[in-house]
C-alpha cells in the first residue's frame, strides 16, 4: 500500500525496453586479409567501454529480511539495465538521518559520489556560490530530453541560483502529502469518544487513555502520545499539533521537523521565539510530567521503542508520515481489532484549521565538481526518466499491472518483501505515482487486496485533508549565507535542547535558558535574513 498510494494517473507508462546500444562498425573490407583488417574485426567485437557513475542512495535499515540494499532486486536490475546504455553504475549507501553530515563531508573532502542527493535548497545555493557544482543547463539540454519532458513543472520551480541550474528536482507528483496526525479509533469507541479537534480535547483524550486503558494493555503499559527522540532522523513529528497551537510554516523548511515560525507585520519569528511556540512546548512538557508521552522518548534514537509502542497495541497517538492503512496493519499484528485514522487538523487559537502541502518539488540531484564525467551522471538519470515506472512501481508483471491507466499492485505480500521497503529511494526523479487519488482509485489501485473497501475508507479522509486545509511554505532561490553559517549549529541545538525543555520540572526556566542559546548560536540574524527573503518574494502569512 506505501508503495502505491502517493502515486500519479496523469503519468504515461514510461517504456520498459531499453534500446541496445550500437557497437561502431569497421570501415571497407579487406581482402587481403591485413592486420589492419584483423585489428578492425577485433576491435568491432570487444565489448562496449562503460562509463561509471556513482550514485548516493539512502538506506534506512528497514530490510524486511536482512537483505542487503544494494543487493535487491531493483538495484540488480538497474545495474544491469544500465550497462545496456554504457553506464557502470555504483550505488554509494548513506544513513538517512545523515544526510547533511555525510553530504557536507563528502563536498568537503572532494569524494562525493557522481550523483549527490539532498533536499536542503541552501546547501546547493552554497555550493553553487563557492563553485562545488557542475553548472547543468547544457548538460541537461544535450543528455537529459527525456528528463525534460518528465519533470518541467519541478525544473520550472527549482534548481537554480543566479539563473544557473545547478539542481536537478525531483517533482513530486501529488502535494498533497507529509505528516498528518492518527489515532485508535478503536481506542475512542470504546470510550465513546470522538477524535479531538483542539489541542485541550486531545489532552482530555490522552488523558482518558491513560486512566482508562481501552486497549486493555495495563495502565503502566499505555504510551497516549507516542513520540521518538528529537533528531534528524526523527520518524514522528509535532507538526499538526504545532498548528493547532498556533505556529505556522511562514520560514523555509527546515531539518527540524515541526512548523518554522510565523510572519506578521512583516516580521519572521522562529517557533522558538514565539509566545505560540512556548505555549506548546509547555503543554507537551506538561505531558510528559502526567506520563502522557513516551517516557524515554529522548533516548529512542533509532526510533525502535516508538515504533514497538505502536506495532505492540501500546500506543494511542501520533503524528508521523506513516500512511493509516499501513500503521492498522502493522498493529493489528499485534492487536487484530486496532484501526489507525487520521486526524484532521486541529482547530487553531484564531479558529482556522491548516497543514502543510509540499512544493511542486523535492529531492534535488547535484552533481559535485569533483565527478569527473558528469555526462554520465545525466544520462544515468535520463535512463531512470526512461524507466521510470520500474522505480515507482517495480516490475511490470511482476509487482503491478495497468487496469484502465491505473498500476495496480498483484501480490502485496510479493511486493513488501521484494520492493516496498526501499523502491522509492532509487527514484530521484519523481515522488510518487499519481496526484491525490479519488476514493474510487484507491480501491482500483488495491484491487488484489481483500481489504481494499476498509483500505479506502482510511485512506481518502487522508487526501481530502490536504486538499481541504493544505497550505504550501516559501521556497526561497537566492542563497542565504546566515543560514549557511549558523544553521546547522541551530538545528543541533535545538534537537539537544527541545527534548530538555519537554522533561524538565522548572520549563520557564529552561525555556528561557532555550531561548537565550538559540540567540547565541545566531537565531535573531537567521530570522532577520528570512524576513528580507520573505519581502523579496512577497511572500503572504499562512498564519490566517
Amino acid at each position: 500500500m506505501k508503495a502505491t498510494l502517493n502515486r500519479g494517473l496523469k503519468l504515461s507508462m514510461a517504456a520498459m525496453l531499453i534500446p541496445s546500444l550500437l557497437i561502431g562498425c569497421t570501415g571497407g573490407a579487406n581482402p587481403s586479409g591485413s592486420t589492419a583488417a584483423t585489428g578492425d574485426a577485433k576491435k568491432a567485437a570487444d565489448p562496449v567501454k562503460l562509463e561509471k557513475v556513482r550514485v548516493s542512495l539512502w538506506d534506512r535499515s528497514n530490510s524486511p529480511s536482512g537483505e542487503k540494499l544494494t543487493d535487491s532486486l531493483l538495484v540488480k536490475w538497474i545495474k544491469e539495465n544500465a550497462k545496456k546504455e554504457g553506464l557502470d553504475v555504483e550505488y554509494v549507501t548513506l544513513p538517512r538521518s545523515q544526510e547533511s553530515e555525510k553530504n557536507s563531508t563528502w563536498m568537503a573532502s572532494g569524494e562525493s559520489p557522481d550523483i549527490l542527493i539532498t533536499y536542503d535548497l541552501n546547501a546547493m545555493f552554497k555550493w553553487a556560490e563557492q563553485g562545488g557544482l557542475w553548472e547543468l543547463d547544457t548538460l541537461l539540454d544535450k543528455y537529459g530530453p527525456d528528463i525534460k519532458k518528465l519533470i518541467k513543472p519541478a525544473l520550472d520551480s527549482a534548481g537554480t541560483y543566479k539563473g544557473k541550474r545547478y539542481a536537478i528536482p525531483a517533482m513530486r507528483m501529488s502535494t498533497a502529502v507529509g505528516p498528518s496526525m492518527k489515532i485508535r479509533q478503536d481506542w475512542l469507541d470504546k470510550l465513546n469518544m470522538k477524535a479531538p479537534t483542539t489541542l485541550d480535547e486531545l489532552y482530555t483524550v490522552l488523558k482518558a487513555f491513560k486512566e482508562k486503558d481501552p486497549g486493555g494493555v495495563g495502565k503502566d503499559n499505555v504510551v497516549p502520545w507516542a513520540i521518538p527522540a528529537i533528531n534528524q532522523g526523527m520518524k514522528a513529528f509535532f507538526y499538526g499539533p504545532m498548528w493547532g497551537a498556533g505556529v505556522a510554516m511562514d520560514g523555509p523548511k527546515t531539518e527540524v521537523y515541526m512548523p518554522t515560525g510565523n510572519y506578521t507585520d512583516g516580521v519572521f519569528h522562529s517557533a522558538v521565539d514565539l509566545p505560540e511556540g512556548k505555549a506548546f512546548f509547555a503543554f507537551m512538557n506538561k505531558l510528559y510530567r502526567e506520563g502522557l508521552l513516551s517516557k524515554e522518548f529522548v533516548t529512542d534514537v533509532n526510533s525502535q521503542q516508538y515504533q514497538q509502542h505502536y506495532t505492540s497495541g501500546t500506543a494511542g497517538f501520533i503524528d508521523s508520515n506513516n500512511p493509516v492503512w499501513e500503521m492498522t496493519v502493522e498493529t493489528r499484528k499485534t492487536v487484530p481489532t486496532a484501526t489507525w485514522v487520521t486526524v484532521e487538523p486541529f482547530k487553531r487559537p484564531n479558529g482556522t484549521q491548516l497543514t502543510s502541502l509540499e512544493s511542486q518539488f523535492g529531492l534535488l540531484n547535484l552533481i559535485p565538481k569533483s565527478t569527473k564525467n558528469p555526462e554520465a551522471a545525466v544520462k544515468f538519470l535520463n535512463f531512470l526518466a526512461k524507466n521510470v515506472a520500474v522505480v515507482q512501481s517495480g516490475l511490470e508483471g511482476t509487482h503491478y499491472k495497468v487496469d484502465n491507466g491505473v498500476r495496480t499492485v498483484i501480490d502485496p505480500a510479493k511486493n513488501v518483501k521484494e520492493i516496498d521497503w526501499y523502491f522509492n529511494d532509487l527514484n530521484l526523479l519523481t515522488q510518487g505515482y499519481m496526484g491525490p487519488p479519488t476514493k474510487e482509485q484507491i480501491l482500483q489501485i488495491n484491487a488484489a487486496d481483500p481489504k481494499k473497501e476498509e483500505i479506502a475508507k482510511l485512506m481518502d479522509p487522508y487526501y481530502r485533508m490536504f486538499e481541504k486545509y493544505g497550505k504550501s511554505y516559501p521556497v526561497f532561490d537566492t542563497q542565504r549565507k546566515v543560514a549557511e553559517k549558523n544553521g546547522v549549529n541551530i538545528t543541533k541545538y535545538l534537537y539537544e535542547k527541545l527534548s530538555k525543555v519537554i522533561i524538565v520540572p522548572n520549563f520557564d526556566q529552561e525555556w528561557d535558558a532555550l531561548v537565550a542559546g538559540w540567540e547565541k548560536n545566531g537565531g535573531r540574524e537567521y530570522d532577520k535574513e528570512v524576513t528580507e527573503n520573505l519581502k523579496s518574494i512577497n511572500w503572504k502569512t499562512t498564519n490566517k
